[in-house]
């Protein structure tokens, strides 16, 4: 009996204190819980210190993007830097400037690759603003060496040249590249079967399509030279050198109005005879040259840019002395003056005659420069 009684006792002594410490357990939670409850002041503190956590924690992200941004564009930066950049010549004139000579000394060039008139596709919006974005995508991609096709293909120029076309549909532009026969190295192998450099007329009856690949890989090691008389925005020039990377170095070819003006009556007035007396439509054209050539000339003046990698050259010196002037002009261009050059400027500059037609190269350059004075009218 005691020895139950005491194992009551026992088992009751326990209970007791197990329910004093659940007792004191609880009172410990509730205090814990009633801890947990936040006034409102706590609660926009709280809120204030993870939206400021936020904020530094976007800032910082912020600044590691920029940082990256400004490491890639330095990166783009030191890569143009270093990477070397390609040597180009764009020559800007009018038409009737003797620029055809200066562009076939290029052509005849080992070390140049000649780019004759590239934005004739263009011709008939003359110098529209309009269409200032197109000349510049086509000077930049004729100078990268980034051929496109800009004429209808689908019809050899055999058959083209038999239709009854104007004069302007007669130029041959029919091919896959503009002016075909104007590019001695496109009449010439690999672009033909047999070398017809000499034989311009029949490049475009006997070569076949101009692969523009292929040209692509035959002018990139080269310097190209691409000449245009309908491009007079030479303020945006370095804009466009700067971001594809180019030397660009600008050739601008001035002739004396007057000459202008005889070479183009030839043209345009060819059923009179000498002495003749301008009309209208061409004197005002001139009036135009005039103006924009005043406007090239002072963008070149105002900018340090165009300064230093500009040539400005006057057609009655190039003519009167072609040898000393091509020499300049070549040393300008970093191309050597080799025999082969000396003898054809030799060749195109003393015909013996006058016979020679309105395109071609072959004449006697001092009579050409002053040709105005017999054809012209004194009053003109």
């Amino acid at each position: 009996m005691n020895a139950n009684l005491n194992f009551c006792q026992i088992i009751t002594f326990y209970l007791i204190i197990i329910c004093v410490v659940l007792f004191k357990s609880g009172e410990t939670e509730r205090a814990e819980i009633a801890e947990r409850f936040y006034t409102v002041d706590d609660v926009k503190k709280i809120i204030e210190e993870k939206i400021q956590e936020i904020n530094e924690s976007f800032s910082e992200e912020k600044y590691k993007n920029e940082e990256k941004i400004d490491n890639f564009e330095e990166l783009k930066k030191d890569e143009n830097e270093t990477r070397p950049r390609r040597k180009v010549i764009l020559i800007v004139t009018f038409m009737r400037s003797g620029s055809t000579f200066l562009g076939e000394m290029f052509n005849n060039h080992e070390d140049a690759f000649y780019i004759f008139v590239p934005l004739h596709p263009l011709s008939q919006f003359g110098f529209s603003k309009t269409y200032l974005n197109e000349r510049l995508k086509i000077l930049k991609n004729n100078l990268n060496c980034d051929f496109e096709e800009q004429y209808d293909i689908t019809i050899p120029w055999k058959s083209f040249k038999n239709d009854e076309m104007d004069l302007a549909e007669t130029l041959d532009k029919r091919g896959d590249f503009i002016f075909r026969s104007k590019h001695r190295r496109l009449c010439a192998p690999p672009f033909c079967a047999r070398d017809f450099s000499n034989d311009l007329y029949s490049c475009n009856d006997e070569c076949g399509l101009v692969d523009l690949s292929l040209a692509k890989r035959v002018c990139q090691p080269l310097i190209s030279v691409a000449k245009t008389i309908r491009f007079v925005e030479i303020e945006l020039l370095q804009q466009m050198a700067e971001e594809n990377n180019l030397d660009l170095k600008l050739m601008f070819l001035a002739r004396d109005p007057r000459g202008i003006l005889e070479s183009r009556v030839k043209i345009y007035q060819k059923n009179e005879t000498a002495p003749f007396f301008a009309n209208e439509k061409n004197i005002k054209a001139v009036d135009e040259v005039c103006k924009k050539t005043r406007g090239i000339l002072e963008n070149i003046e105002n900018s340090e840019w165009l300064k230093n990698r500009t040539l400005i050259i006057r057609y009655e010196d190039l003519a009167m002395e072609p040898q000393t002037k091509s020499a300049e002009i070549l040393k300008f261009a970093e191309l050597e003056v080799n025999s082969k050059i000396v003898n054809w400027i030799d060749e195109n500059t003393s015909a013996k005659n006058n016979l020679s037609g309105t395109y071609d190269t072959s004449r006697d350059s001092r009579k050409t420069a002053l040709a105005f004075r017999s054809i012209l009218d004194y009053s003109e």
